[in-house]
């Protein structure tokens, strides 16, 4: 019998093989210090799967609110948590207007979105076989983001609801700039195309060339990506600003 969830840590301190002691135990529940999710993923065995980052406090409040969540919507494939800090709440992001990832407002209703916050997202294990592997060849920050945009295209949404929180202190280490339109551009020409790609262009400019950099690669990449897509036009507009 499956699990009801498994707790994936991911941290770079543990490629030595480091496994911290869990916060807490349960008969169903696996937990998983990994430095990279797929091997988090290859390993799980559970019914809906959490990424956590460091930053963040999984506890058996905040599980069993997820779980609430789960039978509240059972259709639903990922659910993308708020974050509660001492500054107040972050919560997930959409497409914007300007073509770019904008976080959704503090106070924003129970609403599909294109991706979670780097720290926090719990995928079901049935939107994890369609979808595949993270894509390790993407910067940090948004791999996440890429795999929820696939995850789309396998027919999956990720759903934002106000009351599911977890306590954390995320990093505060923005992205260099070159850095984050190089990753924002190639994830949305990944799943979304040209035309999002070009949006996003139309205010940094010099993404381009980061984009048409091994374009080849990230061409077979979007090709597995969107193939037999389930993405509808609704789904798309559901995770627009």
């Amino acid at each position: 019998m499956l699990r009801q969830f498994d707790v994936i840590v991911v941290s770079k301190s543990f490629a030595d093989g480091t496994k911290p002691t869990p916060p807490f135990t349960d008969p169903s529940l696996g937990w998983f210090f990994v430095d990279d999710i797929n091997k988090g993923f290859e390993a799980s065995e559970a019914e809906w799967i959490v990424v956590a980052s460091e930053h963040v406090k999984v506890t058996r409040e905040f599980l069993n609110n997820l779980a609430e969540c789960n039978a509240s919507f059972p259709m639903v494939d990922a659910l993308a948590p708020r974050i509660r800090t001492a500054k107040g709440f972050v919560g997930a992001k959409v497409i914007g207007k300007k073509g770019d990832f904008v976080q959704i407002d503090e106070k924003a209703s129970i609403r599909y979105v294109a991706a979670p916050q780097p720290d926090i997202v719990a995928f079901s294990r049935r939107i994890v076989q369609r979808t595949g592997r993270i894509d390790n060849s993407l910067l940090e920050n948004f791999q996440l983001a890429d795999y929820s945009l696939r995850m789309l295209h396998a027919g999956g949404r990720m759903l934002s609801v106000p009351y599911l929180v977890i306590e954390g202190t995320p990093a505060d280490s923005p992205l260099d700039p070159k850095e984050y339109n190089t990753g924002c551009i190639r994830t949305l020409y990944k799943s979304l195309g040209i035309t999002a790609a070009g949006k996003f262009a139309l205010r940094h400019p010099l993404a381009w060339f980061s984009l048409f950099s091994g374009l080849k690669s990230l061409n077979i990449k979007r090709e597995a990506a969107i193939s037999l897509s389930k993405m509808t036009p609704e789904m798309l507009r559901d995770i627009r600003e």
